[in-house]
């Protein structure tokens, strides 16, 4: 049995290593019938490219410079607050007008040096107004007034003599300082001169208020400024020396108008302590204190129309005298503007409502307001001049004195 079993375990072993020789056989067989290369297939032909589009040139564009960021400095309105403000100002002026001198007393006789006064119309104090609206923007904090401004103002002057000549040259034909007033050979003894002056200004301001240190802060501002004055004025001289009394009236008027841009600066130099904030969050109220400047001008183009007129009386009868015409013209006129006092502000009602009060001397000068009409022919006494010459003089406005201003922002 177990040699059976040992003859069939060699003949399987035997049969098996036999067809392992035959299959390396084989293999061999197969190997060295592929010993030279096969032909490989056929590349796939390559596409050609395309051709590139060139897009067309773009238009040039604009060089970008690097902005700068603005340096914004703090804004220094009441309260820092947006929404209207009302305020009101009470003006005790006094005018001054150059080329104001209405007549010359003399007291020497015409061959003698001539010694003698001028007399100069000197105008009174007056009250006047200046009511305003204005308006804080939220767009960077800049705020726009406008505002009406009115005054009127009044001269008066008179003079007599009893001995002496009441006259401009003594020795020639009775005169005031600006007419023609031929009163034959008669001495004036009596003379008298009123003039009226009436100004009224609306202006149009936009600025913006900001502080340049702790105690500091600045309003630069442009705008329109428009303006009406009117001055008139009015001679009158008596000839006491005929039988029949002669009058010698003298008329002037310059009414103006103009209108242009104007620009300034306000400044306020706090040295009083401000609103303040507590620790715990609450707002402190206290009143804030400070010194006051504020300068401005403009440059306007104004039209002005002028009347001059001379008529001599005998017996309420008109004899002589003189109207001319075609006085009027086109003019720029200057004005400068300042103002320094002392302001008190305060704010109430958690910031919500602001009272301020300022009180100040004011300053306006206006070039060329004054227009008056001179006569420079000369007659002997007791001969009339026929064809007098008149010549154009200007002199200029000033206004001063106090203001005081109430404002309320809410």
């Amino acid at each position: 049995m177990n040699s059976m079993v040992l003859l069939s375990f060699t003949a399987l072993t035997t049969f098996v290593m036999a067809g392992d020789v035959i299959a390396t056989k084989e293999s061999q067989m197969i190997s060295s019938s592929c010993a030279k290369p096969c032909n490989p297939p056929p590349k796939p032909r390559a596409c050609r490219p395309k051709p590139e589009h060139k897009p067309k040139p773009k238009p040039c564009e604009p060089c970008i410079r690097e902005g700068v960021a603005p340096n914004v400095l703090t804004s220094a309105r009441p309260c820092d607050d947006v929404g209207f403000y009302l305020f009101a100002d009470a003006l005790y002026w006094h005018a001054d007008v150059t080329n104001a001198e209405w007549a010359f007393v003399s007291n020497a006789s015409p061959i003698d040096v001539v010694k003698g006064s001028n007399k100069e119309l000197a105008f009174k104090w007056n009250w006047g107004v200046r009511v305003g609206l204005g308006y804080e923007f939220e767009h960077d904090q800049w705020d726009s007034d406008i505002y009406y401004t009115w005054f009127k103002n009044r001269a008066a002057a008179n003079s007599s003599i009893s001995q002496a000549s009441f006259t401009t040259p003594v020795g020639q034909s009775a005169s005031s300082l600006n007419s023609n007033s031929f009163l034959f050979p008669s001495v004036i003894t009596k003379g008298n001169a009123t003039t009226t002056l009436t100004f009224q200004a609306l202006d149009w301001e936009l600025g913006r208020v900001f502080y340049i240190s702790n105690s500091i802060s600045l309003r630069p501002h442009v705008g329109i400024k428009g303006a009406w004055i009117r001055l008139k004025e009015g001679e009158s001289f008596v000839a006491e020396g005929t039988i029949t009394p002669l009058t010698y009236t003298v008329s002037n008027s310059t009414r103006s108008w103009g209108v242009g841009p104007s620009a300034g600066i306000n400044s306020n130099w706090y040295f009083g302590s401000a609103n303040t904030r507590c620790p715990k969050g609450q707002v402190k109220n206290k009143p804030m204190w400070s010194i006051f400047g504020d300068v401005s001008g403009a440059l306007m183009y104004g039209h002005f129309k002028n009347s001059h007129s001379e008529t001599g009386t005998a017996a309420g009868v008109i004899n002589g005298g003189c109207r001319p015409s075609h006085l009027n013209r086109n003019l720029m006129v200057p004005v400068l503007t300042g103002i320094l006092g002392l302001a008190w502000d305060m704010c109430f009602d958690c910031d919500k409502i602001h009272l301020g009060i300022r009180a100040g001397y004011e300053l306006q000068y206006w070039f060329r307001q004054n227009q008056r009409f001179s006569n420079f022919n000369n007659g002997t006494l007791g001969t009339s001049v026929a064809a007098p010459r008149y010549t154009r003089t200007t002199g200029d406005l000033a206004l001063q004195g106090l203001t005081i201003d109430v404002r309320l922002d809410f």
